[in-house]
């Protein structure tokens, strides 16, 4: 039977940038509200779609970061073979 793998320095450091990457989200959505509801009445349409679209974007990242993270801890806990590939 072999050891097992410490995984702190792989999966740590991922869960620490998923927080940090969620928290700045959290700010933008905080900025795009403020935009729409206090900002918005005087800017264009093009400028109005682009922070839609950003906002958009920035929610698929989040969205992609906790599917790998679930993924990585949950769904193949412990498949160490599963870990030592790179996946999408």
């Amino acid at each position: 039977m072999t050891a097992l793998v410490p995984l702190d320095s792989l999966l740590g450091a991922a869960f620490i940038g998923i927080i940090l990457s969620t928290v700045i989200y959290g700010v933008t959505c905080l900025q795009v509200y403020q935009y729409f509801t206090h900002h918005s009445y005087k800017d264009t349409t093009l400028l109005k779609i682009f922070v839609s679209l950003f906002v958009t974007i920035d929610t698929f990242h989040v969205a992609l970061l906790v599917t790998f993270y679930y993924e990585y801890t949950v769904t193949n806990f412990g498949d160490y073979i599963f870990l030592s590939k790179i996946n999408w």
